[in-house]
């Protein structure tokens, strides 16, 4: 029998489903904030905010979580991934990254400590809005329940996020996690007969001479606002959390030393949940900004801490167990100091994940479409024709980073970023439009950040040059750059976090450089389009 593939696809959940029918079993504008959380007393015990960015090492000591003495056992807590495989961005010093996490992970049991794992869930954003776009995303998702599974996580929540690559490809996915010992947890959410054995509602998770029992629950409301097709055949009820969680909170009371719950909800619901269910140790919450708080918050004096670990994978939590003394939290930054360990998700990541991109095309294979505020019919050609008529502006642009763009990914220290949707949209011309960059092979006029990504396919200028139509088409003041945020697509924070546009535009600046009193440059050009994408 031939091994699984990393992910299936929506045919293949519609199979499973038709087998248990018969046998008788029924893009981004930026989120929306919640309104702030009411801040309730700090945890007593909480680390010095100095100490996470060496995950809480003694310094000079190697030695993890250091101000701790002897926890019994060690709860890591994450969660809000949202599609952030590896460290958010190609800027120097960012933070997060599945690979820097298990490198903690396994640090912190080679230190001796007993470890448990929950994930909040939300593993990638909605696929709508991604920037390696919709097939990418649930390539990733697939990925990313893959590589926890290795870890092995003991439980991941699941929220309304999870659910956006398509509710049936979620239960595809699903379907294709389940050979290890990761559970998926919801405790409202009812599956349909046949799947509900894979999500379960609880589990008790040993963690040396310590368990753990651990629920969660998600708004039913965000599920309830899916937009899919398959949503009320898959899911038919998420149930109020006052008729779940008074019967698991007991059952879990009965088995097991601390009762944790995960709240795939806003954070104030998280707040309201931890007060009405004061059996509860550990509440997780959602996040309300990308960086968490260094320190807990608590309610029911001080009994309940409620953390959250942030978004997009930078940071993850540690809940601390002791002896004689109420838990400990510590927030930890994954900083390079995680690098450089040959571990199991290092090679899903970087071999598996980017050898699926590389195999499938899924560069060649993104969704085009036509550009949209130039002149009609237009196509890139790429700077090389530029040069023709504006010799001085392209040896400008050649002396900057934005021509060595593709070069870049061609040596980056991670393989194949070349293949990967969400690196060469910055670092080539036109791509996502229809005669934008396809290929090395198919376009290779388009390698680099061009003159076009900013003006416009140029095909119908270099032919009319003295067409104003086509001229005017084409111009771009740099106020318009700026006050259009046409930059902010790839120096955001996640790439340039750095990046202000009134220091960085003097460097690009190419006004005035070019004049043209040859009669040759008003003749104009032709060249070849670049090749379509072949149809799959």
């Amino acid at each position: 029998m031939s091994a699984r593939s990393p992910y299936r696809s929506v045919v293949a959940v519609a199979t499973a489903a038709a087998l248990l029918g018969y046998v008788g079993c029924g893009r981004p504008a930026p989120e929306p904030q919640p309104a702030p959380t009411p801040a309730p007393s700090p945890a007593p015990t909480p680390a010095s905010p100095s100490d996470d960015a060496a995950g809480g090492e003694a310094k000079g000591s190697g030695k993890l979580l250091s101000r701790w003495t002897d926890p019994k056992a060690v709860l890591v807590v994450s969660g809000e991934m949202d599609g952030y495989l590896e460290p958010c961005g190609c800027a120097m010093g960012q933070l997060g990254g599945l690979i820097r996490r298990q490198d903690f992970v396994e640090k912190l049991k080679g230190q001796g400590h007993h470890v448990a794992m929950i994930d909040l869930g939300s593993l990638t954003k909605d696929p709508t809005s991604a920037l390696g776009g919709f097939e990418q995303a649930k390539i990733k998702f697939g990925i990313a329940l893959k590589a926890l599974s290795a870890f092995p996580y003991d439980a991941i929540a699941l929220g309304a996020d999870d659910f956006k690559v398509g509710v049936a490809e979620a239960f595809a996915q699903f379907l294709n996690s389940q050979e290890g010992t990761t559970k998926l947890l919801s405790a409202n959410l009812v599956a349909a007969p046949g799947f509900d054995e894979i999500i379960v509602p609880s589990v008790v998770v040993e963690a040396g001479p310590v368990k753990l029992g651990v629920t969660a629950v998600v708004d039913p409301e965000a599920i309830a606002k899916l937009s899919d097709p398959d949503r009320e055949a898959l899911i038919p009820e998420v149930k109020r959390y006052e008729d779940v969680l008074p019967g698991i909170l007991k059952e879990l009371e009965g088995k097991s030393d601390y009762q944790v719950l995960m709240v795939q909800a806003p954070p104030q619901e998280a707040l309201r949940l931890a007060e009405a269910f004061p059996g509860f140790d550990v509440v997780v919450s959602k996040s309300e900004a990308p960086d968490p708080e260094a320190d807990p918050k608590t309610a029911n004096d001080g009994k309940t801490m409620i953390v959250n670990v942030g978004r997009r994978g930078k940071y993850v939590g540690a809940v601390g167990f002791f002896d004689g003394s109420a838990p400990k939290y510590q927030r930890v930054a994954l900083t390079e100091r995680f690098d450089g360990r040959d571990l199991s998700v290092k090679k899903i990541i970087e071999d598996e994940y980017r050898g699926l991109l590389k195999g499938i095309g899924t560069v060649e294979n993104f969704p085009r479409r036509d550009f949209v505020g130039g002149a009609s019919g237009a196509k890139f050609v790429g700077a090389e024709s530029c040069q023709t008529c504006h010799p001085n502006t392209y040896l400008k642009w050649a002396s900057t980073g934005h021509a060595k763009a593709y070069d870049s990914l061609l040596h980056d220290p991670k393989p194949d970023v070349n293949f990967d949707a969400e690196c060469i949209a910055c670092h080539t011309t036109g791509f996502e439009y229809n005669s934008g960059w396809v290929s090395a092979e198919a376009t290779p006029a388009l390698k680099g950040n061009q003159c076009e990504n900013c003006h416009g396919p140029a095909s119908k200028h270099i032919a009319a040059p003295d067409d104003m139509e086509f001229r005017n088409a084409l111009k771009l003041t740099a106020e318009q750059a700026d006050r259009n945020r046409l930059c902010i697509r790839c120096h955001d924070e996640d790439n340039s976090p750095e990046f202000n546009f009134a220091t960085y535009w003097p460097k690009v600046l190419h006004k005035g450089l070019d004049t043209y009193t040859d009669p040759k440059v008003h003749q104009g050009i032709t060249v070849d389009p670049p090749a379509a994408p072949k149809a799959n």
